[in-house]
């Protein structure tokens, strides 16, 4: 019985952690990507959609979607001379490496 008591208490400790498993803060947004792109060429698309940006780290929702809005709008200006739309989300976790 002691050790049921030992095991929970040890994955309760795991489940009220403040950090994802690659080190974010889960109670911030910490990135940015590209989920979708209606680009005309496939190679395009798929250069859009592995867009993504770490290091916002900011706690209101709308605000990070500011950020990401920021970002997206660069890399689109960079990118292409004729723009096509793009769809983007914030995550609390750090881009994919």
């Amino acid at each position: 019985m002691k050790y049921l008591y030992c095991l929970a208490f040890v994955f309760s400790i795991v489940a009220c952690s403040s950090e994802n498993s690659d080190g974010s803060d889960k109670s911030t947004y910490s990135s940015c990507s590209i989920t979708d792109s209606d680009a005309l060429f496939a190679s395009d698309r798929a250069k859009d959609v592995a867009q993504c940006w770490d290091g916002a780290n900011i706690e209101e929702k709308h605000l990070a979607m500011d950020w990401c809005k920021k970002k997206v709008t660069g890399y689109m200006g960079d990118e292409y001379l004729i723009g096509h739309s793009v769809t983007y989300q914030v995550a609390s976790t750090n881009c994919p490496k």
